[in-house]
């Protein structure tokens, strides 16, 4: 009798199997051999559902309409108005500046403008008179009763009064615009909100000398809706802009997606916004896109100048295959998952992975937790027709080793050894020999940190 005694180390040495046949014809055909203990792993089945991929990119708030109210005449400031910070309406008065100067300016503009009319009085009096004598002399010179001479004096007077007369209506014309201006001036010693916005705090104080087109008095924004600015990789621009239409003339994009804001403190503010246009080149310093969108902001919770994170969903993904990110195994530059197969082994499946989610997922306790759950597609063949030949008809039906899959895969490598060489030896393969696992449903709980600081919580 021959026999062959193959062996096969599985955990490192935790566990030897022997198998010996007899070729031969031993009596009963038995065959003695050491089973490998089974395997205590948690395992959570795979989750198949539609999912949306979302990109977040760095950007922050102004005003949709944003200026620096300064001072447009010279003067001394006298009176502010608004309470800093506060939301002020269109045309609203900010400040005041000494008027006496300018209300001067208006009278005397006022009063030159009056002397302007009076001289037109005269000039066209003076005009009809000179047109009168040419109209009379006119007759006469022709018998004889005038000179040429007066007759010719008269026609120079008359032109000489036609020029006085315009010259008068310039000046006219000259005093309504110093008028007007004085009145311009006078207007800017009261200095309003341009449009309607939230005003910051005044730079100047009552008391101050302010020169004219000098330093900003104070800044207003319109915060409602407010503005965001960000920056998008030309990677992700241009899956855009070739996915949707272009308005060329609006510069913007068609059915653009809402996007969330993610404040400072990480949570997501409860207005969504609308991306209202796009830059129109790549800039070369960074390779983004600029993007500017409108979020409402009724309550004034958004301030310009706030730092924002911005999500948007890029994708979406239907019927897709995750499972938890800790479950996957590196392997020689394989991404591998672990199933429990109905006959209780461990199973390898070769996967490339996709993107990383953040799920609710079953907490164990009535309520749920986020969980970072890995998309998984097949390398070989499609992770669904490997669930298949396991007798998984349904993916959402497949355990998936999330705790113990490291040694789950030795287990595995064992029994695939052990099941090729049996083979090859010409001996039976008894399944219920193999290496097998003990599951346990796993139940994701939020790590919590042994350091009681504010940083931890």
């Amino acid at each position: 009798m021959k026999a062959y005694n193959i062996f096969a180390l599985a955990l490192s040495g935790l566990a030897a199997v022997s198998f010996t046949a007899c070729r031969d014809g031993a009596d009963d055909g038995s065959q003695a051999q050491r089973q490998m203990s089974p395997l205590k792993v948690e395992v959570m089945n795979m989750v198949q559902r539609d999912v949306e991929l979302k990109s977040s990119w760095f950007g922050y708030t102004r005003g949709v309409e944003q200026a620096d109210i300064c001072p447009q005449v010279t003067g001394t400031l006298i009176r502010q108005v608004y309470w800093d910070g506060s939301i002020c309406e269109k045309g609203e008065l900010l400040f005041e500046i000494d008027p006496s100067v300018y209300k001067a300016a208006v009278d005397q503009a006022a009063a030159n403008l009056g002397a302007a009319k009076a001289a037109k009085l005269q000039a066209e009096a003076a005009r009809e008179k000179a047109r009168q004598d040419v109209a009379r002399y006119e007759p006469l010179v022709k018998s004889g009763s005038v000179s040429e001479k007066n007759y010719t004096d008269a026609l120079q007077t008359l032109k000489e009064a036609d020029a006085t007369l315009e010259q008068a209506k310039a000046s006219i014309g000259q005093a309504e615009a110093n008028l007007a201006s004085a009145r311009i001036n006078l207007d800017r010693t009261q200095v309003r909100a341009p449009f309607r916005g939230l005003a910051s705090k005044a730079t100047a104080s009552v008391g101050d000398l302010l020169a004219a087109n000098g330093k900003a008095l104070t800044t207003m924004s319109s915060i409602d809706p407010i503005r965001v600015d960000f920056s998008v990789s030309d990677k992700q621009a241009l899956a855009k802009l070739m996915a949707d239409d272009i308005d060329l003339k609006k510069g913007t994009l068609g059915m653009m997606p809402e996007f969330e804001l993610i404040l400072s403190d990480g949570s997501v503010y409860n207005q969504k916004g609308k991306v209202v246009s796009v830059d129109s080149e790549v800039s070369r310093a960074s390779g983004t896109i600029s993007f500017i969108g409108h979020v409402p902001n009724p309550g004034y919770k958004l301030r310009s100048g706030m730092g924002v994170r911005v999500r948007a969903v890029t994708a979406k993904v239907p019927n897709a295959l995750l499972v938890p990110k800790r479950a996957v195994v590196t392997e020689m530059n394989h991404r591998n998952i672990y199933v429990v197969a109905p006959d209780q082994t461990p199973r390898r499946i070769d996967v490339q992975l996709g993107e990383t989610l953040t799920l609710d997922m079953p907490d164990g306790k009535g309520g749920t937790a986020p969980m970072l759950m890995q998309i998984v597609t097949g390398t070989v063949k499609p992770v669904e027709e490997s669930l298949r030949e396991m007798g998984y008809d349904n993916p959402s039906d497949a355990p998936v080793i999330v705790i113990g899959s490291a040694m789950a895969a030795q287990y595995s490598k064992a029994n695939s050894l052990i099941t090729n060489q049996l083979k090859e030896s010409g001996a039976e393969v008894d399944p219920s020999r193999l290496g097998r696992v003990n599951p346990s449903a796993y139940i994701y709980t939020k790590p919590e940190s042994t350091t009681p600081s504010i940083t931890a919580q």
